[in-house]
């Protein structure tokens, strides 16, 4: 598999996760514009945490980790074998998500039943169990990409999620004459339906690979081959399921400092997630199964040169991404959320975490690479105590922002960037003297930061001549944005062109090796090896 073929894939996973961002990020629009900051739409994205825990770790994390490399294992020995596997996983799942959803709305029923929630518990409680079902479409979605990105299909299962960002964007304009009280109980019951839409999309191609007849994906008993993942899958449920009960947790610690702190944190994490997973996922998720199936062969050098090759361009992406949320974030925010019901406090609350969630953005895509090195080698225990520890070191953060400086919602992201950045190094330190080696020097990597410093630099000039310093008003509380869309549009366009322009710049005047092959293989898609 030559790099060529890689950034071809990786090129396709960042078209359909492009869409599928942009869509996500018109829904994110439509909800601060119909619904603001209001109380009760941060206690439905509490909600929506919640009942994600089950797609956390059976739709995605550490269900994806564990089935790629084991699939791919199976693969290399017998593809049939393979293909009932999947078959057979996929019944068992299906059944054992709907009987954690029956036991769900069981307790949510019983919850709301004896009246002793407190009115904003019970709101959290009550749309949960409007989104709970949805989750085993999900989970089942999150299966089919998994399967589909070990046929090197990445288009389809990254571009997906457009179709629930659409429904979910048309029921929140529909309801968004309603208070926020009474509109989010029907905004949940069309996201559950979203979901079923998401997976619907996959199915067919997925079936292209495992179609067989109904025997076929059916057995009472628990295959050999399963029983074999969840084995490995059950050390990475472990630390993965500690993370999300800590993402939990913190949308809790974010709604004690701030009523309307978990609205700013969703706000300003889909915008980190949009630069995450447009770029830094499209590089790990096209290359991890890969990265797995040389491994799982034996071709040692191979997997070296992928994982390698992985690192530069996460480097090369994610670094200047960090900046560009740092200086181009207040824009970006006014531009995308400030108007209708969005208030200028919200736009300083939303962009100070914004800012927080960006310093996390480099550690995180590494960690995912990292962590598919221990994965392919049938190591989950070590990643798995690493998240544990991680875990533990974010909720002390937390509890420090929070309760003893009384730092309010950014408190929450500050956490888990400084988590993420205590992960990854810990998982660099562990691959380092496994023999991994990124093939990125000190010298190129102070290129790469160079660059992008002078670009902030430019995006900040530019914003000091023409808009007064706008950029850094969320650091003194309460100002007036424009509210204009052509003035953000301008604001933000014209700190964009300046970003890139110095990053062009500073990248051909000091031949900065790695964002010029970005460009180059990116923009004018070059097809030659790198």
């Amino acid at each position: 598999m030559t790099e060529k073929n890689l950034s071809l894939y990786i090129r396709r996973f960042f078209s359909g996760t492009l869409l599928s961002r942009i869509s996500g990020m018109g829904r994110d629009l439509v909800m601060a514009f119909a619904f603001g900051d209001h109380p009760s739409v941060a206690a439905f994205m509490v909600a929506f945490r919640l009942s994600n825990l089950l797609r956390r770790l059976l739709g995605e994390g550490p269900f994806q980790s564990a089935f790629i490399p084991y699939f791919e294992g199976l693969r290399v020995q017998d593809s049939g074998k393979a293909t009932l596997f999947f078959r057979q996983l996929t019944s068992l799942i299906s059944l054992l998500l709907i009987a954690l959803i029956l036991i769900g709305e069981g307790g949510i029923f019983t919850a709301l039943s004896q009246g002793n929630l407190s009115e904003g518990n019970a709101e959290i409680v009550s749309l949960t169990g409007w989104l709970l079902p949805g989750i085993l479409f999900i989970c089942l979605y999150g299966l089919n990409i998994s399967l589909l990105n070990c046929y090197d299909t990445f288009f389809i299962p990254s571009f997906a999620p457009f179709v629930c960002n659409a429904i979910w964007i048309g029921a929140a304009f529909s309801l968004r004459n309603q208070s926020p009280a009474e509109a989010m109980p029907t905004l949940a019951k069309w996201v559950a339906i979203g979901f079923f839409g998401q997976w619907l999309l996959t199915l067919p191609y997925t079936l292209k690979h495992v179609a067989g007849g109904w025997r076929d994906w059916f057995q009472w008993k628990i295959p050999t081959e399963v029983k074999g993942l969840a084995k490995s899958f059950a050390l990475g449920v472990i630390g993965v399921g500690a993370v999300q009960i800590n993402a939990l947790v913190d949308a809790l610690f974010a709604r004690y400092a701030d009523i309307s702190g978990p609205a700013y944190l969703w706000y300003s994490i889909r915008l980190e997630q949009l630069a995450l997973a447009v770029f830094g996922i499209a590089c790990v998720s096209t290359i991890v199964p890969r990265l797995s199936r040389a491994i799982k062969a034996g071709r040692l050098e191979e997997a070296q040169s992928l994982f390698g090759f992985s690192y530069k361009r996460i480097m090369a992406v994610m670094v200047p991404c960090t900046i560009a949320l740092i200086v181009l974030g207040t824009a970006a925010v006014n531009l995308i959320y400030g108007r209708g019901h969005f208030s200028d406090l919200a736009i300083s609350k939303t962009t100070l975490c914004l800012w927080a969630y960006g310093l996390g953005l480099v550690p995180t895509a590494l960690v995912i690479l990292f962590s598919a090195i221990f994965y392919a080698h049938n190591n989950f225990r070590l990643p798995m105590l690493i998240s544990l520890a991680t875990v533990a070191l974010n909720m002390v953060l937390n509890m420090l922002f929070v309760w003893g400086w009384k730092m309010g919602a950014i408190s929450t992201a500050l956490a888990t960037s400084f988590s993420a950045l205590a992960n990854c190094w810990i998982l660099y330190q562990f691959t380092k003297k496994m023999g991994w080696k990124p093939e990125l020097s000190a010298s190129r990597l102070l290129q790469i930061t160079g660059a992008s410093l002078f670009a902030g630099l430019c995006a900040l000039g530019a914003d000091y001549l023409f808009f007064q310093s706008s950029a850094l008003m969320p650091l003194l509380g309460g100002v007036d944005f424009p509210r204009s869309a052509a003035v953000q549009l301008a604001h933000f366009s014209t700190q964009l062109a300046a970003f890139v322009g110095g990053l062009l710049l500073y990248a051909y005047a000091f031949k900065t090796a790695d964002i010029q092959e970005l460009i180059q293989d990116f923009v004018f898609k070059k097809r030659s090896i790198l």
